[in-house]
């Protein structure tokens, strides 16, 4: 009796688990791509630029971590302007401006310097700034505040 008891729970939690990882998967496939990401090329790391929730945890993030240097916004004040569609440190990847927040800037030769924040913050946490850095600088393009660096000569 024991072992028919101990069959039929076996094949029950087998066929749960068959169905969850089903629908699970089936969910996953149902799921459309988002549009409106941003890439600088297209060997870019994408940032979730339509997600809402990312971009307001990055400006949340921005305005406790970095508002001090680069200004309200990300427009600039003691350290350069961040959503103005150029990078005075790095290039203008997503890719680059994650390892300069991440990694910092050492290089006074270059006009400043600034704090590594890789081991302060999480890979979440700075994707998030990026992701609200190409928002407002979205915006401010769309507002006509900025010209659209990528299609500049």
């Amino acid at each position: 009796m024991l072992r028919f008891v101990s069959a039929s729970v076996c094949r029950l939690l087998t066929a749960a688990l068959v169905a969850l990882v089903l629908v699970a998967g089936s969910s996953l496939l149902l799921a459309t791509p988002a549009a409106a990401q941003h890439k600088a090329n297209e060997t870019d790391m994408e940032v979730p630029t339509n997600d809402p929730t990312i971009v307001e945890q990055g400006r949340e993030k921005f305005a406790a971590r970095c508002s001090f240097c680069h200004g309200g916004g990300g427009k600039g004040g003691k350290g350069p302007c961040l959503t103005c569609g150029r990078f005075k440190y790095t290039g203008n990847t997503n890719a680059e401006i994650y390892a300069t927040i991440a990694g910092g800037i050492s290089n006074r030769s270059l006009g400043g310097t600034m704090g590594a924040f890789g081991t302060t913050m999480s890979y979440e946490e700075i994707l998030s700034v990026v992701t609200f850095l190409r928002s407002e600088e979205r915006r401010r393009i769309a507002a006509g505040e900025i010209p659209d660096p990528l299609k500049e000569p």
